[in-house]
């Protein structure tokens, strides 16, 4: 089951987006996931629930959603009735359920199905005991306290308007197992110095771009306003393509931001490479810094992409010493060049030795299909594997 497939409960938060200042930092630094290179290849906001991360596997998709809720008060716990719905003395009601925050998340896990991996309640405080008993039974799976077991047994009941038929008590448990909590979130706290270095700190994981202050500040603005823009206004009509359009976040909206390019970024991915946006940060660095050009960055990263394709492709089919003396030739040019040149890497300086490598290789029969743009391609892999 995909998103566009669904409508939403409400578009009003959309709408009302300006009260909700934390749910835009915490879809900042969900967003930022994205450059990961994993799983996560993008996240929509204020659809369906606050914040919703997509997995997608090759054709195998599934959605993460997060609810976001605050308190001003830091040591006022959330309560078994304001979560759940449920009191702690009297009948317990599977109308209240439903009404409550948790309530309106588990019904993610039945309109969404097996593509709902988890419904996440993200705050800033910590919950009362009563709370924290009963997840721990949930995720034990035990169902034995008063709380757990009013779920199973009222699951059914809960939701009899969107089941078509009742479910048994594992498939039910299954769905209760998905809800998890996340607490005491520093990024969530009315004091926003927690925020920015924790945005900087995932830029640099995720691409080892080591920003100034300065530059941090800009792109993080430059963040925020991007996912504000992203989560106002209604969806109209409630289509695939004005949900990408109007409420997604993905590469295409961050490189920009990282002042990456889209180009060099393309042809990093055609070689599987798991780490692509650190990969294209350092060779894009390491190639600007030198004077070259943008489409030097983009050439660059294609001739990694074939390197990356040729040495995937003959690693098992010549010896591990004839591999390591290509590399460890390649990596000598590199600190030749680097010398000669005060550390200054371009393509105009590295062109003659590996000219002269390549005939090399010819001459000794050592080619394996070699070109010279993928020795070229060489030279970022290792630079990019560091410690040169």
């Amino acid at each position: 089951m995909l998103l566009e497939s669904i409508p939403p409960r409400e578009q009003s938060g959309r709408d009302s987006f300006s009260r909700y200042r934390a749910q835009v930092r915490s879809a900042a630094i969900a967003a930022l996931q994205v450059l990961s290179g994993g799983d996560f290849d993008r996240i929509y906001c204020d659809l369906h629930d606050d914040i919703v991360i997509r997995k997608k596997d090759g054709d195998n998709v599934k959605y993460i959603f997060y609810q976001v809720k605050t308190r001003a008060k830091k040591n006022q716990n959330w309560t078994l009735l304001e979560v759940f719905g449920m009191k702690k003395r009297g009948v317990i009601s599977a109308d209240e359920i439903k009404k409550s925050f948790v309530g309106k998340m588990l019904i993610h896990t039945i309109t969404f199905n097996q593509n709902c991996n988890s419904v996440i309640f993200q705050t800033n405080i910590n919950n009362e005991d009563d709370i924290d008993n009963l997840l721990s039974d949930i995720e034990d799976g035990k169902f034995t306290g008063k709380f757990s077991k009013a779920l199973l047994e009222k699951f059914n009941d809960i939701y009899k308007d969107e089941l078509k038929l009742p479910l048994s008590n594992e498939d039910i448990k299954a769905r209760l197992s998905k809800l998890k909590f996340e607490n005491d979130v520093y990024h969530l706290k009315d004091d926003a110095s927690f925020f920015g270095p924790l945005a900087r700190a995932k830029i640099y994981e995720y691409s080892e771009i080591d920003l100034t202050h300065n530059e941090s500040t800009d792109i993080i603005i430059k963040l925020l306003e991007l996912i504000s823009t992203k989560s106002s206004g209604v969806i109209k009509p409630f289509t695939e393509e004005n949900i990408e359009k109007s409420s997604s976040v993905s590469i295409n909206d961050l490189l920009p931001l990282l002042s990456l390019s889209k180009e060099a970024y393309d042809q990093i991915l055609r070689g599987e490479d798991p780490q692509a946006i650190k990969s294209l940060s350092i060779i894009q660095r390491t190639l600007l810094s030198s004077g070259a050009s943008l489409d030097d960055v983009t050439f660059c990263s294609k001739c990694k992409t074939e390197w990356d394709i040729w040495y995937r492709n003959i690693r098992h089919n010549i010896s591990e010493l004839e591999l390591r003396y290509i590399i460890s030739s390649v990596r000598d040019i590199i600190n030749a060049v680097s010398a000669k040149n005060n550390n200054s890497l371009t393509v105009s300086r590295l062109h003659a030795p590996l000219k002269q490598f390549h005939a090399n290789l010819k001459s000794e029969a050592r080619l394996y299909g070699l070109t010279e743009e993928m020795l070229l391609g060489a030279v970022f892999s290792e630079i990019i594997k560091g410690g040169i």
